[in-house]
C-alpha cells in the first residue's frame, strides 16, 4: 500500500472524535522532478491535536511534485482517554478513509508504505504487553549514521537503544537493555527522531532464534530471589532482614527490576559505592540474562 499525494488539491487528514491529547507524525518525501524520480531527502510533519476536529496532518507540495508517505505514527498521548481516530485522503473534497481505530491511552497506530497498518502492542504501563511484543525495529539511514557521529547528542539509555536495534531483536528482547518504564518513550522517540523505522508487527525472521529472560521461568526467578537474599544476608547479617524481605515479596522480574533502583542505593550506603553498585548489577543481570525462547506447544 502506497499513500501518495499527487495534486495541489490532495491532503491528508485526521478525524479524531474526542477531545484527547494526539501527537501524529509524519514521513514523506517529494518527488524531485517529472520524470517521478524520489529525492533521497526525508522529511517530516509533527502535528499535535487536542480537539474532536478534522486536521490536515500533510498538506500538498507545489504543482507537479507529488509527495510520497512513507510513515506515519498517530499516538494517543492521553493518560485517561480513548479516541476513535480516522485517516482520510482528501482528493479535490472527495474523500477516501484509509484507516479506522480506536486508540487506548498510550496506544499507538502506525502505517508503514508496503507494510501497511499495525499497531504495535507496547502500552503506557503495560509490562505484559512489552514482554509479549513481537515488534521488530531497525536503523534508518539515519539513525546508522547516528551511531557513527553522535550528531544528535543522545542520552545514554537512549543510544543504548538504538545501538542494540538490529531489524531482529523484538521488543521483548530489548526491553532488558533499559530501566522499567523507560522503553516506550524512548523507541516513540527514536520514531519520531526518524532514527529507526518498523520492521514488521508480528512478523517472526524465518530460521532465527528468539531469546527470553531467563527469570522469566518462575522457577529461576525464585532461584534468583533465594541467590540475591542469601548474598546479602551474607554480607550484612541481621541488617540485610528488610532488603531481603523486599526482594522475597517482588512476584515478577519487572517488578525486581523495578525495585533494584531502591535496592542499590541502600546497598551503596551499607556496602560502600564499589561492592553495593556491583551487587546490584549481579542481580540485575540474572533478572536479563537471555536465553533461547522455547516455542509454545
Amino acid at each position: 500500500m502506497s499513500i501518495i499525494l499527487a495534486a495541489i488539491t490532495d491532503e491528508l487528514q485526521l478525524v479524531t472524535g474526542a477531545a484527547s491529547s494526539i501527537d501524529v507524525n509524519v514521513t514523506y518525501v517529494d518527488m524531485s522532478d517529472a520524470t517521478g524520480m524520489t529525492s533521497d531527502v526525508a522529511k517530516k510533519k509533527d502535528t499535535a491535536i487536542s480537539t474532536a476536529a478534522t486536521t490536515c496532518i500533510l498538506a500538498p507540495s507545489a504543482a507537479g511534485t507529488p509527495r510520497n508517505v512513507k510513515q506515519i505514527i498517530i499516538r494517543n498521548t492521553d493518560a485517561l482517554l480513548s479516541n476513535d481516530v480516522t485517516l482520510r485522503l482528501s482528493r479535490n473534497a472527495a474523500i477516501s478513509e484509509l484507516h479506522k481505530q480506536t486508540l487506548a491511552p498510550g496506544e499507538a497506530l502506525v502505517y508503514i508504505e508496503g507494510v501497511g497498518f499495525t499497531t504495535p502492542s507496547l502500552h503506557l504501563g503495560d509490562d505484559v504487553a512489552i514482554a509479549e511484543d513481537t515488534t521488530t525495529y531497525r536503523k534508518t539511514a539515519k539513525g546508522t549514521k547516528e551511531v557513527a557521529d553522535r550528531a544528535f547528542g543522545l542520552k545514554n539509555h537512549v543510544r543504548r537503544l538504538l545501538i542494540m536495534i538490529d531489524g531482529a531483536r523484538d521488543v521483548a528482547e530489548l526491553s532488558v537493555y533499559l530501566r522499567p518504564g523507560e522503553l516506550k518513550s524512548t523507541l516513540t522517540r527514536l520514531l519520531a527522531e526518524g532514527l529507526i523505522e518498523i520492521v514488521g508487527a508480528g512478523n517472526r525472521i524465518s530460521g532465527r532464534v528468539t531469546y527470553a529472560p531467563a527469570a522469566n521461568d518462575p522457577v529461576v526467578f525464585a532461584g534468583i530471589k533465594a541467590s540475591a537474599a542469601a548474598d546479602i544476608r551474607g554480607r550484612l547479617g541481621p541488617a540485610a532482614n528488610l532488603l531481603a524481605t523486599e526482594i522475597n515479596a517482588c512476584a515478577s522480574p519487572l517488578e525486581l527490576r523495578e525495585k533494584l533502583r531502591n535496592l542499590e542505593s541502600a546497598l551503596v550506603r551499607l556496602l560502600g559505592p564499589a561492592e553495593g553498585v556491583a551487587l546490584a548489577r549481579r542481580i540485575g543481570g540474572e533478572l536479563t540474562r537471555l536465553i533461547p525462547k522455547t516455542p509454545a506447544a
